[in-house]
């Protein structure tokens, strides 16, 4: 019986290691570089309403129709910072964030509070 339970507990020990790096690898953080260029930010099926946007090779940086994503997201964004599974605005106040989830390669989304879906998205791929 014990060599029975150690032979399932020596063939177990791989496997938490192959589980520990696919989870680590899905959380690779795209850094900085990767994402900047020309992103777009809309309302969900109203792509004509669009506010264009520039994210800098360096976090944070952020130009581009800064008041016309006030008037979608609440907040005039001052900067930009990246999470393992979102990409997020921040308020020109430093203390106000809206992050969008990621939902592929160039494209986020968030959920206001009263149920519309936004949309940012990469232009330049």
């Amino acid at each position: 019986m014990k060599a029975i339970l150690r032979t399932i507990a020596l063939a177990a020990i791989p496997m938490v290691s192959m589980t520990e790096v696919v989870m680590a690898s899905s959380l690779l953080l795209p850094n900085a570089a990767q994402l900047a260029g020309r992103w777009q930010l809309y309302p969900e099926q109203q792509q004509a309403q669009a506010c264009d946007l520039r994210l800098g090779a360096t976090e944070g940086e952020i130009e581009g129709d800064l008041e016309c994503a006030k008037g979608l997201i609440g907040l005039r964004p001052g900067s930009w910072l990246v999470t393992p599974d979102t990409l997020a605005l921040v308020g020109g106040d430093g203390s106000s964030v809206v992050h969008f989830s990621r939902e592929g390669a160039q494209r986020y989304a968030w959920t206001t509070p009263d149920g519309k879906q936004l949309v940012l998205e990469r232009l330049d791929k």
